[in-house]
């Protein structure tokens, strides 16, 4: 295809700093797996909801990609995230600390699983230690 000059879609994200590595963890609809942090909760079968993927965190190296403008949401989804701050932090801590170990422990039954079969955690591996 063609790629339209002009054309720019946002996402809403919220950024986490772990380990002086800044993320920005987006806002996605239909989350099929558990790493995530749900805030709204779907009714279809196979489908967790609408909330933070951790699988599409971005490590974000320039600031200057991040937009100050506001990312509407529903305020209950906003009160449900302004909330648990260190509750979702601390997720997103642990999600990088287990792909960490299932890494430097070549642990295919982690790394092929539906949590991080498609992490974009493997484009990271040099900031992360890894290498």
């Amino acid at each position: 295809g063609n790629w339209t000059q002009g054309k720019v879609r946002g996402y809403g994200i919220v950024m986490i700093t772990i380990n002086s590595l800044s993320f920005a963890i987006p806002l996605r609809s239909n989350i099929k797996h558990k790493s995530s942090y749900i805030t709204v909760r779907s009714k279809q079968a196979n489908i967790e909801g609408k909330g933070l993927d951790f699988t599409k965190a971005l490590l974000i190296t320039d600031q200057k990609y991040i937009s100050n403008l506001p990312f509407k949401i529903s305020p209950g989804e906003h009160q449900k995230l302004a909330n648990k701050e260190h509750f979702i932090t601390s997720k997103f801590e642990k999600y990088i600390s287990k792909y960490l170990n299932a890494v430097q422990n070549s642990d295919q039954n982690i790394l092929k699983s539906a949590n991080y079969r498609f992490s974009t955690l493997c484009n990271y591996h040099k900031e992360l230690g890894l290498e």
